[in-house]
């Protein structure tokens, strides 16, 4: 109870990411605590694409960006997450990423299966694979436990696969954090994950330099001080996941200043 209590003041029983994310940045399917006025799908609403109808069963999260669902496909019977979306800033630079993103193996890779887009009642509904939890969601049920070395090592794995995929199709994802890795089914597949969220991914030919993104405490060095970005960015992003899954706390404060201190101080020693 003792490091419980330690990593509920560490923090505030909180997502990393709701420590000042980028302004660009959009949460993943945990949600985050800025919430705005709720979309109007709800509970029990039916919506239809072109091609299929989806039951909302229940609300996953929800944020400024909109909602995530949980729902079934009424003709196949299948279990899905609906990402609604009820902002359009970053609907078309999304939309756009899980296109390119798809030609690779969801399960091989470890990337999230995307279904299809639609519109309801004006707003961009993305449909998912249905996926269990995120590995932050995992920490608060451990009551703050780090994960031991033998729990770590297929995480790893999965994520060095999924990125190394990324970095073949010229993709930087750039919102890596405890909350955009998912479990796909922790009680029957132990530790098998998935990596989330496109919303501000990038390819490596765009001009990105001075961007603000990627969550505070999780932002690469040449992010926060404006250098030339690379796939190596989400590297620096995987090191501190596992860092934070090994200690149970992140690596660097949630200030730009404070993490570059540390970094330096940790180069000097």
């Amino acid at each position: 109870m003792k490091k419980w209590k330690l990593w509920k003041n560490i923090f505030d029983d909180k997502l990393p990411s709701s420590a000042e994310p980028s302004s660009e940045a959009t949460s993943g399917f945990a949600g985050n605590e800025n919430k705005q006025e709720s979309s109007e799908v709800t509970k029990s609403n039916i919506l239809c694409s072109s091609t299929s109808c989806y039951l909302i069963q229940d609300l996953i999260g929800e944020g400024s960006f909109g909602k995530v669902t949980k729902g079934v496909n009424l003709i196949t019977s299948q279990d899905v997450a609906l990402k609604i979306l009820k902002t359009e800033d970053t609907v078309e630079r999304e939309i756009k990423m899980l296109d390119v993103v798809s030609i690779l193996d969801p399960v091989e890779k470890s990337i999230v299966r995307f279904y299809e887009m639609f519109e309801h009642k004006g707003q961009t509904c993305l449909v998912f694979e249905m996926l269990d939890r995120s590995l932050f969601q995992l920490f608060k049920e451990r009551q703050g436990i780090p994960l031991s070395l033998n729990e770590i090592r297929p995480i790893t794995h999965q994520l060095l696969t999924a990125f190394d995929a990324l970095k073949g199709i010229g993709v930087v994802h750039s919102d890596l954090k405890p909350d955009n890795i998912m479990l796909a089914n922790h009680p029957s597949e132990p530790f098998r994950i998935k990596v989330i969220d496109f919303g501000v991914s990038f390819k490596t030919s765009e001009n990105t330099r001075g961007m603000t993104i990627q969550p505070l405490g999780y932002r690469a060095p040449e992010v926060i001080l404006g250098l030339p970005i690379t796939e190596a960015i989400d590297m620096w992003g995987l090191g501190c996941v596992l860092g934070f899954l090994y200690r149970g706390r992140h690596l660097f404060a949630d200030c730009e200043y404070q993490s570059v201190s540390k970094q330096v101080y940790l180069d000097l020693i």
